[in-house]
């Protein structure tokens, strides 16, 4: 079986491998016996192939998952890996400011996005696939915020409204401008 380490993982993993080598000496400890001298020798513990630690992860609603998903796959699903991510962080910055009480909730709000209802997608993409994979990141708090605390954001190719003229740009991702 091929996995492939995290940098934490790979700690965790040479930190087993030192418990188990550690282990050789406790071994000797326990096979020394008062009544055989072949005993009194060191016993050599072969390593356990180590198997990494399976982290806790946050349980993430998947509902939640599906609605990021939706405005990163229409919103950014043309845009580098970064554009989509600043695209999901709006939303949970949203969040934190109390636009709503969660990601489904912000996103539905007349007039911000689209009808995410009516939105479907073909989940069958690789497009998809990456769309849910940022949603997950973002969601569990795994990503960096490239957004830079955004609330809204727009095509940079279309003129700013008035609502957009009296914000704050903050960042501006390929086809974005991100505003405060």
């Amino acid at each position: 079986m091929n996995v492939t380490l995290t940098p934490r993982h790979q700690m965790q993993a040479a930190a087993a491998a030192v418990l188990l080598a550690s282990g050789m000496a406790l071994s000797h400890v326990a096979a020394q016996t008062p009544d055989s001298q072949a005993a009194s020798q060191p016993v050599a513990v072969a390593p356990a192939e180590v198997e990494p630690v399976a982290e806790a992860k946050p349980s993430l609603n998947e509902r939640h998952v599906t609605c990021m998903a939706k405005v990163v796959h229409h919103e950014a699903g043309n845009q580098p890996l970064a554009g989509q991510i600043a695209v999901a962080q709006v939303l949970i910055n949203r969040v934190k400011q109390g636009f709503g009480d969660n990601v489904c909730d912000v996103a539905n709000q007349p007039g911000q996005f689209f009808r995410l209802n009516r939105y479907h997608p073909n989940r069958k993409s690789a497009q998809w696939a990456e769309a849910v994979e940022v949603a997950r990141t973002v969601l569990a708090g795994e990503a960096r915020d490239w957004s830079k605390g955004a609330l809204y954001f727009h095509a940079n190719w279309a003129r700013p409204n008035g609502f957009f003229r009296g914000r704050t740009k903050v960042a501006r991702l390929e086809d974005h401008d991100f505003y405060r």
